[in-house]
């Protein structure tokens, strides 16, 4: 649908009502509404149970959302970013606001949502640098009017920024509620980026955090998305290409130099991930 003017009583507003490709919806970051307004009067929005992720930045003036059982205060240059699946309203104050909104949604955008939750990001947020989140709204807005043929590609491109800008925000330690369980996932995760040459076990990690073996790695998995043993053989590997690329050391060599030995073990190991032989990989990068 193209370009709508509304003007009403509450809202002066400019939006795009967009319809993806099924491609899109199985495969892509896709937009579904972009749009700004200008509010009029005061007046709230209320949604809840809607399939969707919701993104707006406050251009000028000042409200309220309620999400998730508490009220926050918006002003000029905050933004949000919430999910629609839940209860959410939104209200202009008497410094009546004006704001770009975009909603957007996609296989991986819950779980990107879920990460961001959990590392403490917040339902608001106030960036440094509006010109880049005005930069990444103009590039989707006018690649959504447009007649692109590659047109949802690109529309996932614009997506991909937004969510890299928004995670940005994320990392908030102090806002996290202490849980000294994903403390110590995340002090195990930094000893298997240290410790990756020498031997490791689930109990003698076990031994040393103090966590039952099974517990340990059910929080693992759940804090990381990945096993324990998984994610430090992806550590190994990836110091293994290293070597194989910019080191002259053996195949042998250098899979003792990353814990996995011996080498028949390490050449099968490193096949199964990479798809090819330690050999294979060097001669194909030298």
């Amino acid at each position: 649908m193209k370009n709508r003017l509304f003007q009403g009583e509450y809202v002066s507003s400019d939006r795009l009502l967009y319809t993806p490709s099924e491609f899109a919806k199985s495969n892509l970051f896709y937009l579904q509404e972009i749009g700004s307004l200008k509010a009029q009067k005061k007046h709230t929005s209320k949604r809840q149970n809607l399939s969707s992720f919701l993104f707006f930045y406050i251009r000028s003036g000042s409200g309220y959302l309620d999400y998730e059982g508490r009220e926050y205060e918006i002003k000029a240059g905050d933004c949000v970013f919430i999910d629609c699946q839940k209860p959410y309203s939104h209200r202009t104050s008497e410094d009546l606001w004006s704001l770009e909104w975009i909603h957007f949604n996609g296989n991986v955008v819950l779980p990107i949502y879920l990460k961001y939750v959990e590392r403490g990001g917040q339902p608001i947020f106030h960036p440094d640098n509006p010109e880049e989140i005005e930069r990444i709204f103009d590039g989707i807005k006018t690649i959504a009017y447009s007649d692109d043929y590659i047109r949802d590609i690109r529309i996932n491109e614009g997506l991909s920024s937004l969510l890299t800008f928004i995670m940005s925000f994320s990392w908030n330690p102090d806002i996290v509620p202490e849980n000294s369980n994903s403390k110590t996932l995340f002090m195990l995760r930094e000893y298997l980026d240290s410790h990756y040459q020498e031997k490791i076990t689930l109990d003698n990690l076990a031994d040393k955090f103090l966590i039952n073996k099974y517990a340990l790695s059910r929080g693992f998995k759940e804090q990381f998305g990945t096993s324990i043993i998984n994610y430090l053989l992806s550590v190994r590997i990836t110091h293994a290409k290293q070597l194989l690329r910019f080191s002259s050391d053996s195949v042998e060599e250098i899979g003792n130099q990353c814990g996995i030995s011996p080498l028949y073990y390490f050449s099968r190991i490193f096949k199964q991930i990479e798809g090819i032989s330690p050999m294979e990989y060097r001669s194909q990068w030298k």
